[in-house]
């Protein structure tokens, strides 16, 4: 129908295009003719508007209705800035060989390695599960963080009621007491913010927050940090730490001789190849010295920064992690004078995938003045000792700490985790004068056993045994067994891998 209307008009326009044009005298014949002329324009013009009429509403009846003004704006072309696309739905990030997948796919009851910073900020979970952008913005953002309530019972004094340290069990332990105890100190929140920039890739800002704090539950800050490409300035753990060897505990502290601490810092680094990294960082220092006499304490300094280096390399089914450290300890000697000694130390870790969905973590540090770095012995004050009574000097401690944990799945959704650890230092042979008082701490063990349940959703449940002690210095001993039980549900539901 819409070409022969369109034909007829074509044609009624080349009849009247190629319409003689006469001259002729004035006449009535003439006048008469010119008339009819004028006529049938009239018409052919009435018979063209008809058609143009037609023809508006076949295009309108095509083309459907009218859009409103507002939709017909111009939508903004797909722009791509680093991992995060400014445009819905949420982004995928690509894959990198510096976040492995057994590194991406483990999954331990503290959620450690969500808060751990990564090479180029390439997200474990690489789906954006839990991200969400703040409206009118390009900025995602993800609120995480879990509700955990620990039922716990000791049957002899263990020190400490909300966590398993044992260096905290009294020695000599007062026979005949057992406690019980509800904590839900290790509940805690936080907020990952991932930012688009065209120059500097993904920028994120990361905090986190638990009840550790000075009260029964006072907030306490544990990451507070921003990462541009590699360079990070702010609180996260150590760069002398492996976060990936966090073991799968349901007590809070975990094993003694695990390197775990959280510092300020500023820290960079770079890829050797396209799975192995290289950091370096400068962090806060604190000289971990406690000895008193009665006129004045240690009242340890830090000339200097630590300063942490760490190689890493990823691999499909693990990684293994070297890091270095070097420090300047200082504090006071009993006499009154300035003591200042050198510390250093090394960290070897390593998590492997070893049968299905099982998973093997080692660590080893050894070191001079390093105590402070290991969960048990930090904040006991023997960074460094008093050595020789003749020539009172400053000698730091040499110290050790060890971990292995075994993570085996039953099913996809009930696993279990045998946990040890071991932290020691060798005491000087300092000799205490009268009124002179150190930490008489020499080392001690750390076990656990549990089974954790994921029933539904993001809740997961647990029950955990417990066994651990420590040994002084002049050899006597205190161990104590401890029952755990624990609920934790997570505010944002985040397992991709059991997505798969």
């Amino acid at each position: 129908m819409r070409i022969r209307n369109l034909l007829a008009l074509v044609a009624l326009i080349v009849a009247a295009a190629l319409m003689p044009v006469r001259t002729v005298a004035q006449s009535d014949t003439t006048n008469q003719e010119t008339q009819e002329l004028r006529k049938q324009l009239d018409d052919m013009r009435v018979q063209m508007d008809k058609m143009q009429q037609r023809l508006d509403q076949l295009e309108s009846e095509r083309a459907g209705p009218t859009a409103p003004p507002q939709a017909a704006a111009a939508v903004p072309p797909v722009q791509q800035t680093g991992t995060i696309q400014t445009t819905k739905p949420l982004p995928q990030a690509p894959t990198s060989a510096h976040v492995g997948e057994q590194t991406s796919a483990y999954r331990e009851f503290s959620e450690d390695n969500f808060a751990a910073p990564r090479y180029d900020n390439v997200p474990t979970d690489p789906k954006y599960h839990g991200f969400f952008y703040l409206p009118g913005t390009q900025t995602l953002l993800k609120i995480g963080g879990y509700a955990k309530t620990d039922l716990i019972y000791d049957f002899r004094q263990a020190g400490n009621t909300d966590e398993f340290i044992t260096s905290s069990i009294p020695v000599p332990q007062v026979p005949g007491i057992d406690n019980f105890t509800v904590s839900i100190r290790p509940t805690r929140l936080t907020l990952d913010f991932r930012v688009p920039s065209q120059k500097l890739g993904d920028i994120r800002f990361y905090f986190e927050g638990d009840l550790f704090g000075t009260n029964a539950t006072t907030p306490r800050l544990r990451h507070a940090y921003g990462q541009a490409k590699n360079l990070l300035i702010g609180q996260t753990f150590s760069n002398f730490m492996d976060p990936d060897a966090s073991p799968d505990t349901l007590d809070f502290e975990g094993p003694n001789g695990w390197v775990n601490i959280r510092n300020p810092q500023v820290r960079y680094g770079f890829a050797l190849n396209r799975s192995t990294t290289l950091f370096f960082s400068v962090e806060k220092p604190s000289s971990d010295v406690a000895f008193s006499t009665p006129q004045f304490a240690a009242k340890p300094n830090a000339p200097a920064p630590d300063v942490p280096i760490r190689v890493r390399n990823e691999f499909e089914r693990g990684h293994v992690q070297l890091a270095v450290i070097f420090r300047d300890i200082a504090a006071f000697l009993p006499d009154g004078r300035r003591g200042s000694v050198f510390g250093w130390g090394f960290n070897v870790s390593t998590a492997l995938k070893t049968f299905g969905r099982d998973n093997l973590i080692l660590e080893g540090a050894y070191g001079h003045g390093i105590s402070r770095y290991f969960q048990d012995t930090s904040g006991l004050g023997i960074d460094a000792e008093v050595a020789d009574n003749a020539n009172p000097h400053l000698k730091a401690t040499p110290a050790i700490g060890l971990e292995a944990a075994y993570q085996h799945y039953w099913f996809r959704k009930l696993r279990s985790n045998l946990v040890y650890g071991y932290a020691a230092v060798q005491n000087t042979n300092f000799m205490q004068p009268a009124g002179v008082v150190f930490n008489p701490f020499n080392h001690s063990n750390y076990s656990a056993v549990n089974l954790i349940w994921n029933p539904y959703g993001s809740l997961n449940v647990g029950a955990e045994f417990l066994y651990g002690g420590q040994v002084l210095k002049d050899g006597a001993l205190a161990y104590a067994p401890r029952i755990q039980f624990s609920a934790k549900y997570s505010f944002v539901r985040i397992d991709p891998v059991d997505e798969k």
